[in-house]
């Protein structure tokens, strides 16, 4: 009985006990998986998990299955959350590009046995990085890359000494002094540190050399400093590196080949892409034979391939784009012609200056990707390419090729996914019929001749997002299958062909298509309704009509419009209040009338306008005050009046261009204007502006100073003596871009770099007053036109100074004075007028202003001296008496010698003009007294005038003189 009883209590015991641990469990910290897998969840690291998701805004729903409810307790099972298949532990937590935003909250301490956390491509509104996760002495891989991250690098993070994996690039971190804390993580095999700023980082190289296990390193556009030979004499190269990217660092230079040398045992992968490699390409990278990507392009190489990157028989990619590279293209493929010809499958030799014929390109079998574009390669294209049948990229734009490019070519690239042939002189000659082997995402075709039909081949492709079909000699309408097409284009462009025709609904068309380019056609009829995702929309140059229902339709994200030179006639509608994001708006070119509507000043992101070229009347609306960040405006050629805005030069101080020329304001110039520190272009001419100009000039800070600004080339263009706006979207940066400035039928043409342009044009107005001295201030000024005004005073003396001046013109003014000597410093000067004006004096001599036409020179009767034919005064000879002898001794002696002679003549000139005259009346008032003498004396005047004549006098009006002196004098003595 004793027995049973104690086997009974023994049961009841274990139950108890088994019911009781139950119900300890969640006390305990873990309690029962829900999931199939039967692995336990931590109750404490559950909770954690779910206070880290407090912090967060999941806006995309990513975290829908961490909870509370039941079915949801199981943390094990969460989305992006990895557990001990054993101990229920959290071992990863990847939300990497959850589109998650917040905090990063310290309750993920409670996860201690964590060795993976990725938290990269989110957003934590630039929360510094949480000291706390040094905590997490477990972690082996930490990825907190583009996460919207600032502040500094906790230095705890080099207490990781398991850490293998550690990526905190493309955040807003501060500055790195040094990178000593990294030394200590022994362990770490991946280091990106890309975007960081470690321009003061000195010990980087060393750090990054001492860390044993190190196998990929990613410093890429970290303004890393310069690496001096002396550092590298204690530096030991890293052994086990096998990935090494340092693109996008300006310091970098060839300097960096030692350490290369002794780090290329096992290197697979060179990024040093933008930096500032020199000379020729390093024989360094000769001896890497385990590598397989080069990225060496946008650098500063000369010469050649060196034939020891033909022998890499493992090089798969070689990227030497945007270099100096030069010479004949036989010399280049020559020294590719060992083992990695076989290898290689991307190679990319664009914006070099390679010239020659077109190689036989089937050395290469494997390769897939081939870029030529932008150097001066020759010849046809024909079989030099025909047997690439992996070929997948083909660039071969920019290049002086010609020939026929057919279908039985093209045929032969069943991969063929970008294909751009742009700017040669190709022809495309395909059946109508043609179905391509090929799927393209990009077709480049700009100047290609495919006209005039439109390519009915296109129809076949299902996968197109750029479109480039400009300037092909296209000339009948867009099929209608065309508007049908299942694209998903991001670009279409179609300009500059004679394509007719009106647009249907693009609204519906297209619903991906960002940038649209249909200018310089002849499409008609009223403008098209455009998608919403339309960012850019270039229309000029046809003959488009209806404004009104256009601006006033609401178009979503608009940001670049153009409508110049259409049959726009109609007021501009004030509706720009639906266009919140545009940035570039031009209606030049047209019949608009009116005045200029309010709601454009709710263009509050408005960089450029131009409004030039119509009939728009009225003063200037005070809300464009708003449009503060305006850097090119455009009124010319309108009727505006009223006086100009002092509010231009207090609230648009970003000015780079404002031309308000032809119109009718008047007024004076306000001293605001002087604010525009950015101004490169300022005109005001031929309004009815008076008064004086501005003595601020100097102020013009832009004018004084290069500055660059990428605004100024990004957007805009002069085409000829027109301009429009235009944006490089695209595969294309060679476009031809122009900026022409034309002074009285001078043309200047400043090329792609419209940021060397300064000209200041205040012509034909009403101003008075002088020049101001500090426009001598204005060194990097290259045009000044003040003509036409009634300015007054002396040209400024130091006007020398502006050394870079091109064009100068102050015709038709009231200037006097002689012409500054500082002049003959103008040393670039090509275009000049000073006509009409009361300049006189000697013109300064120079090689630049003797080289000018006279008529440049005109209507100033004081002026002499060449390029004029007027002599000076002194150099004028007589043509009777002495003249003979003074020619003798002229050609018997030496230049110096005549002017010694000249020089005494002068003196002696003066000299006996003045004793003869003081002596001569004299002599008369004696004579006047005494009869018998003025006889005895009158005989020996008239022989002494003839002596006068032949020694002294010059030219007729000296003889005139002695000739009237003596009749007085022989009147008084009568």
């Amino acid at each position: 009985m004793t027995l049973i009883m104690g086997r009974g209590s023994h049961k009841l015991l274990s139950s108890i006990f088994i019911l009781l641990l139950l119900h300890l469990k969640p006390a305990l910290g873990f309690i029962s998986s829900v999931g199939d897998n039967n692995m336990w969840c931590i109750e404490r690291e559950r909770q954690a998990l779910l206070e880290f998701k407090k912090g967060l805004v999941d806006d995309n729903n990513w975290l829908s299955s961490w909870g509370s409810e039941y079915a949801k307790r199981n943390c094990c099972s969460w989305e992006g959350v990895h557990c001990n298949n054993q101990t229920g532990h959290v071992l990863e937590l990847q939300l990497n590009s959850c589109g998650l935003r917040g905090k990063i909250s310290p309750s993920l301490i409670e996860l201690h046995h964590l060795s993976y956390l990725s938290l990269s491509g989110n957003d934590f509104n630039n929360s510094e990085i949480p000291e706390f996760i040094s905590s997490l002495n477990n972690l082996k891989y930490l990825d907190l890359n583009s996460a919207n991250l600032s502040g500094p690098i906790p230095f705890q993070l080099g207490n990781f000494s398991h850490l293998q994996y550690l990526d905190l690039s493309w955040n807003n971190l501060k500055p790195v002094q040094n990178l000593e804390w990294l030394s200590h993580l022994v362990s770490i095999e991946h280091l990106d540190l890309s975007t960081f700023n470690l321009s003061v980082a000195n010990d980087w190289l060393k750090v990054v050399s001492g860390l044993p296990k190190l196998s990929g390193l990613w410093l890429y556009n970290c303004s890393l400093p310069f690496i001096t030979p002396s550092s590298l004499l204690h530096i030991n190269s890293s052994k086990s590196l096998t990935y090494l990217e340092l693109s996008n660092n300006p310091c970098i230079n060839s300097s960096i080949s030692p350490w290369l040398l002794n780090s290329s045992t096992n290197l697979v992968f060179v990024g040093l892409s933008s930096n500032q490699l020199q000379g020729s390409i390093p024989n360094v990278f000769g001896n890497m034979k385990s590598l397989e990507q080069l990225f060496l392009n946008d650098n500063q190489l000369e010469g050649g391939i060196p034939e020891s990157l033909g022998d890499i028989c493992t090089l798969r990619k070689l990227y030497l784009s945007s270099n100096n590279l030069n010479g004949q293209v036989l010399d280049f493929f020559h020294n590719l012609q060992g083992c990695a010809k076989d290898s290689l499958e991307s190679l990319h030799l664009g914006r070099n200056q390679i010239m020659g014929s077109v190689p036989n390109f089937a050395i290469f079998p494997s390769l897939k990707e081939l870029d030529i574009s932008l150097n001066k390669f020759n010849g046809t294209l024909g079989e030099r390419i025909g047997s690439l049948y992996k070929l997948e990229f083909l660039d071969i734009r920019s290049n002086m090729l010609e020939g026929v490019i057919s279908e039985t070519l093209l045929s032969n690239f069943p991969n063929l996914y970008y294909l751009e042939l742009s700017s040669n002189s190709l022809t495309l000659n395909f059946s109508f019929d043609w179905v391509p082997p090929f799927q393209l995402s990009d077709l480049y075709l700009r100047s290609c001749q495919l006209g005039p039909d439109f390519p009915n081949w296109i129809s076949t492709q299902r996968n197109l997002l750029f479109l480039d079909l400009s300037n092909t000699g296209i000339s009948n309408t867009i099929p209608t299958w065309f508007w049908d097409m299942p694209f998903q284009l991001n670009y279409l462009n179609l300009s500059q062909n004679q394509i007719k025709g009106r647009l249907p609904n693009v609204s519906s068309i297209f619903s991906d298509l960002a940038i649209l380019d249909f200018s310089s056609n002849r499409f008609e009829g009223p403008l098209p309704v455009i998608s919403s995702y339309l960012t850019s929309l270039n229309l000029s140059k046809n003959k488009f009509s209806g404004l009104n229902l256009f601006i006033c339709s609401k178009t979503g994200g608009m940001m670049h419009l153009d409508l110049s030179s259409n049959n726009l006639s109609e007021r501009i509608p004030d509706c720009f209040m639906h266009w919140q994001e545009l940035e570039i708006l031009n209606l030049a070119h047209n019949n608009l009338f009116g005045k200029i509507p309010r709601s454009m000043g709710s263009l509050i992101r408005l960089i450029a306008v131009d409004l030039g070229n119509n009939s728009l009347s009225g003063e200037l609306p005070l809300s464009l005050q708003n449009c503060t960040l305006l850097r090119f405006m455009h009124l010319e050629k309108n009727k505006l009046s009223g006086s100009i805005p002092a509010w231009i030069g207090e609230r648009m101080s970003s000015l780079i261009i404002l031309s308000l020329r032809s119109n009718k304001f008047r007024g004076s110039i306000a001293s605001q204007l002087c604010l525009l520190i950015h101004i490169r272009y300022l005109d005001l001419s031929q309004n009815s502006i008076s008064g004086t100009i501005p003595q601020c000039l100097d102020k013009l800070t832009a004018m004084a100073h290069k500055i660059s600004d990428v605004m100024t080339n990004k957007y805009f263009i002069w085409n000829g003596p027109e301009y429009s706006f235009f944006s490089d979207y695209g595969s294309y940066s060679d476009n031809s871009v122009h900026t022409i400035v034309g002074w009285k039928g001078n043309v200047y043409d400043y090329g792609k770099n419209f940021g060397e342009m300064r000209s200041i044009d205040l012509a034909n107005n009403k101003l008075t007053g002088n020049i101001p001295e500090g426009i001598s201030s204005l060194i990097e000024l290259k045009a000044l036109n003040l003509s036409g005004n009634m300015l007054t005073g002396v040209i400024p003396k130091h006007i020398g100074k502006l050394e870079q001046l091109e064009s100068l013109d102050l015709s038709r003014n009231r200037f006097s004075g002689s012409l500054p000597a500082s002049m003959v410093g103008l040393h670039y000067l090509g275009y000049l007028d000073l006509s009409y004006n009361k300049l006189s004096g000697r013109i300064p001599t120079g090689t630049q202003l003797q080289s000018f036409d006279p008529s440049k020179f005109m209507g100033n009767a004081g002026l002499f001296g060449p390029p004029l034919t007027t002599k000076c005064p002194e150099d004028v000879t007589s043509d009777v008496g002495g003249s003979k002898n003074h020619q003798e001794d002229r050609d018997a002696g030496s230049k110096n010698h005549q002017g010694d002679r000249d020089e005494f003549w002068k003196c002696l000139y003066v000299g006996t003009g003045l004793g003869f005259a003081a002596g001569f009346w004299g002599v008369c008032v004696s004579l006047i007294l005494n009869r018998s003498w003025r006889h005895a004396y009158f005989l020996m005047l008239i022989n002494l005038k003839e002596w006068l004549y032949v020694t002294i006098a010059k030219d007729v009006s000296q003889q005139e003189a002695i000739t009237t002196s003596l009749k007085v004098c022989e009147k008084s003595s009568n």
